[in-house]
């Protein structure tokens, strides 16, 4: 069985994927998905990236419901990034914590984009991955082949319309819908991750150019049937820049589970 599922990831790896639309809605304005005034945010540690900075932030209602979780880039860290991939960890304030099932969040600076699956190209881009396990957990996942990576999460753990394309070091399984596969160009999308059969992470993904731009997208993303641990899970990504010119990747409308 074990061998059929990895020549099922090489069949995988090498095989053209079929585009779906997903709903996708533009926001008209920021108080669209949180009221400020009637709202409580919390905000992690500052980390520089390129010529600015980045940083986590949490909204929560005045009963405690988290309605908003996301980073923060200051519109300088478009300026300046590294020429090479970068990988960034930004710890989540203490009332993430306490509220989600998020531990931290792993941002990835891809800086030459890559290739994708249908031929097309993803240019330089942000992996925002927000992890359910501890930075010391992520840091642990070897290099595949480990057969952790193997040990899918049980049915109805992942969305039934996902499927695994790529196994990273100290990240794990990636999974991705039928985004990454028409001749369209890509410039957001939503991934998600696995490892040693439980689901770790949900990753948007935007290029550095469609981030700063300042278009505002609010995208929902498929969710599986079933989840291992009850909590508050989102149940959107969300693209936009404020007034001051700060730029934001988020997730929202949580539902409990």
């Amino acid at each position: 069985m074990q061998l059929s599922i990895k020549r099922l990831f090489l069949l995988i790896g090498s095989t053209l994927f079929l585009f779906s639309c997903r709903k996708e809605n533009i926001i008209k304005d920021v108080k669209d998905l949180i009221s400020p005034e009637k709202d409580n945010t919390y905000k992690g540690p500052n980390v520089t990236v390129g010529n600015g900075l980045a940083r986590t932030f949490i909204t929560v209602s005045h009963d405690g419901k988290p309605k908003e979780l996301g980073i923060i880039f200051t519109h300088e860290a478009h300026s300046g990034l590294p020429a090479t991939n970068t990988p960034y960890v930004l710890e989540l304030p203490k009332k993430a914590l306490e509220t989600t099932p998020f531990k931290h969040v792993a941002l990835g600076w891809s800086a030459n984009g890559h290739p994708l699956p249908n031929n097309s190209y993803m240019g330089p881009h942000f992996d925002i991955r927000f992890f359910m396990m501890t930075n010391q957990e992520r840091l642990a996942i070897p290099a595949p082949p480990a057969p952790e990576f193997f040990n899918l999460p049980p049915p109805g753990y992942m969305p039934a319309n996902y499927f695994p394309f790529l196994n990273v070091v100290q990240l794990g399984l990636h999974w991705t819908d039928e985004s990454f596969a028409s001749g369209a160009a890509v410039n957001h999308t939503m991934i998600l991750g696995s490892y040693a059969g439980k689901f770790t992470f949900v990753s948007p993904i935007v290029t550095q150019t469609e981030l700063a731009s300042g278009q505002r997208f609010s995208v929902a993303y498929a969710q599986p049937r079933f989840f291992a641990e009850h909590g508050y899970y989102p149940t959107r990504y969300n693209i936009y820049e404020d007034d001051k010119g700060s730029h934001y990747v988020t997730l929202s409308h949580f539902v409990w589970r």
